[in-house]
């Protein structure tokens, strides 16, 4: 069932606990006020786990596949989500998204629910999966040297919404200050993208899964989601004009989908 504009959608209401899952080169802290405005207006309860060699894990390799990835988010599941052996939700956003989906279909038990935001796989083609002023925009990002250049370059990719630039590239640069990442982790994390293909539809739980993307990326084209929501039957919801980073772009419009895909 899919459709490029409803958002009618049902989640087991019992989804007491939701994990937040980031993207290439992001952390935790990218997520802004995004996750503390999902407890506060849809009452979940919610937890960010950092992808290996980024925020809290800054200081270890980025592994070289998606399933490597996975392995490493799932054995730092909180004990207090994992010990009360209910499934739990799942936000991913771009690569969190394929972490999210290697996850589904590994351990289905373990997720009640996935909402993937402007995710991709292999097999959505090359140039639908980075744009080609994406990769221009990567590969300066990558040769710059100094934080604020690099910084500068992602969020331009990534955002649409320059009103809010300035405020932004100030807190991004603090957080590479209290956590930097590397240029090697980044290139790690890509390699790792680069390989992954989205898992079969028979390892997929249809009603698991709800899509939502962006028109207006210009990294990660919008048909990347529509191919995968049409590939595992689920529904897709887009947005005419934000950016890759949704949650940043219009965090009203986003948790107004959650609420409908909550019911």
């Amino acid at each position: 069932m899919n459709t490029l504009d409803a958002i009618q959608d049902t989640y087991a209401p019992d989804i007491k606990h939701w994990v937040f899952l980031r993207g290439l080169g992001r952390e935790q802290a990218h997520w802004g006020d995004f996750i503390q405005r999902c407890e506060a207006e849809l009452g979940w309860h919610c937890h960010a786990i950092d992808l290996p060699g980024f925020g809290s894990e800054h200081q270890r390799p980025s592994p070289l596949t998606i399933a490597d990835i996975r392995r490493d988010v799932q054995q730092r599941l909180p004990q207090y989500i994992a010990n009360t052996g209910q499934a739990f939700g799942v936000v991913a956003l771009s690569l969190g998204g394929m972490v999210a989906l290697d996850w589904l279909a590994m351990a289905p038990q373990d997720i009640a629910k996935a909402i993937f935001i402007n995710s991709s796989s292999a097999d959505c083609g090359l140039l639908q999966r980075i744009k080609p002023g994406a990769i221009t925009a990567t590969a300066h990002a990558l040769l710059a040297t100094s934080h604020a250049t690099q910084e500068s370059a992602i969020l331009k990719m990534v955002s649409n919404n320059n009103t809010q630039h300035a405020e932004l590239l100030g807190q991004w640069c603090h957080i590479r200050q209290l956590r930097p990442s590397t240029k090697r982790n980044v290139l790690r994390q890509l390699i790792a993208a680069s390989q992954f293909k989205s898992p079969s539809v028979a390892s997929i739980a249809n009603a698991k899964g709800h899509f939502i993307s962006s028109r207006a990326d210009r990294m990660v084209s919008y048909k990347c989601s529509e191919y995968l929501a049409n590939k595992y039957h689920c529904w897709l919801t887009l947005h005419s004009t934000a950016g890759h980073d949704l949650p940043i772009d219009d965090a009203a419009w986003l948790i107004g989908v959650f609420k409908t895909i909550q019911g």
